[in-house]
């Protein structure tokens, strides 16, 4: 192994894990709604099939390989292959394949959170949303450290990204950036539903719409 494994590596490869076992959520709604036609997609868009790690343990998929290098191509096999996925579902499927991708995404983030936090104590509903996504939302390496959360009071907090690490991939995949956006903020979302079923998440800005940065507001109600 060319370096030690630390648990900041291990957390990363666990947020590759839950990036690429969307897309299983994503096959199963287009295949519960379109049978057959689904899987050829499938087949067509990833001819190599899903991104599906198994059991395997990072430590046995390293092997010599740098931990920076080998964990950043993860990332990016997994992004290209979701981006190639919902595209080829969006051309194959136009009437509803948004629709359904929405759902899928949504359904996954909630289902993620609901696992995650089964049975453990937790804190302040907006608290625990900042702790659930910083430690499971795929958001590039810890050094590009683009992501920030600034509380604005108990029931608010202010979630920036001063660079999208994922459009990259979605323009290598020929995918439509603003609906991929669109995609992961309902993942997020569910996530945030699962925590508490009143908290909100609103977009003001997003870098592929021509902003800056992006920027959104998760709140729960303030009455």
């Amino acid at each position: 192994m060319s370096a030690f494994l630390g648990p900041i590596h291990y957390m990363m490869f666990n947020k590759i894990k839950i990036a690429a076992d969307r897309s299983r959520f994503v096959v199963e709604a287009f295949k519960e709604k379109h049978g057959a036609v689904a899987d050829e997609t499938v087949k067509a868009a990833l001819p190599d099939g899903l991104v599906d790690f198994g059991q395997t343990k990072l430590d046995e998929m390293i092997g010599d390989n740098p931990i920076h290098q080998f964990l950043q191509g993860l990332i990016d096999g997994v992004e290209i292959a979701e981006a190639a996925l919902a595209t080829a579902f969006l051309y194959r499927f136009p009437d509803d394949a948004e629709q359904i991708l929405e759902k899928a995404f949504y359904d996954h983030g909630f289902q993620t959170a609901k696992k995650l936090l089964d049975g453990k104590p937790n804190g302040s509903p907006i608290q625990t949303f900042q702790q659930v996504i910083g430690a499971n939302y795929l958001e590039g390496m810890p050094c590009d450290q683009v992501s920030s959360y600034q509380p604005q009071n108990k029931t608010s907090v202010e979630v920036s990204h001063s660079d999208c690490l994922h459009k990259m991939k979605w323009d290598e995949a020929g995918a439509p950036a603003h609906i991929m956006c669109k995609l992961l903020d309902k993942w997020v979302e569910g996530c945030a539903k699962a925590i508490d079923p009143t908290m909100t998440l609103s977009r003001s800005e997003s870098i592929v719409n021509g902003a800056t940065e992006c920027r959104c507001s998760v709140s729960l109600p303030t009455s």
